[in-house]
């Protein structure tokens, strides 16, 4: 994808693949649990307040392999599997604070959280139907090579990152 050569697949077996993609995922998982630490300290120390960092600076590095995969398929002309990427990352995500709350023993997870999170919920609301309509409708025109629905996405998500950041932040 981005300057990574090609391999070629013919020679992996499936169990050798299988491993790889294990040992991958575990080392997802470990350095994740590091990395929420880390950014509830972050959030601490400089003020910007835990609900922006969660929805936007962690959002952001966590979604780095949904970015690079969708990058990659998008380099193989591989466009429904792009835009399945983003969405189905989207719709697995959502399922997170069902699965928290059986196993987590406290209140449920969506009655503790900041009110912030209203607001964080309708942009998601508003990208995604900015999607949708564009799939819907295939709108032809572009400006700088980004259609209509690009450029919408741009300005409502840097709108809203903005919004959040001044709503959390304490300094």
């Amino acid at each position: 994808v981005l300057g990574v050569p090609e391999e070629n697949y013919a020679s992996y077996s499936l169990p050798l693949t299988y491993v790889k993609f294990l040992i991958v995922s575990i080392i997802i998982i470990f350095t994740a649990i590091r990395l929420a630490k880390v950014a509830n300290s972050l959030a601490e120390l400089t003020g910007w307040g835990t609900t922006f960092m969660g929805t936007i600076m962690l959002a952001i590095v966590t979604s780095l392999p949904e970015l690079v995969t969708a990058l990659a398929a998008i380099r193989i002309k591989a466009y429904d599997l792009a835009l399945g990427i983003v969405l189905g990352a989207n719709i697995l995500n959502m399922t997170i604070p069902f699965f928290s709350d059986i196993f987590y023993n406290g209140p449920p997870i969506l009655s503790v959280v900041s009110p912030q999170h209203i607001i964080s919920a309708l942009i998601a609301i508003i990208l995604t139907s900015i999607a949708i309509t564009s799939v819907a409708y295939r709108p032809k025109r572009s400006i700088f090579n980004l259609g209509l629905a690009g450029w919408l996405i741009f300005i409502v998500y840097f709108l809203g990152v903005f919004f959040i950041f001044k709503m959390g932040i304490k300094i």
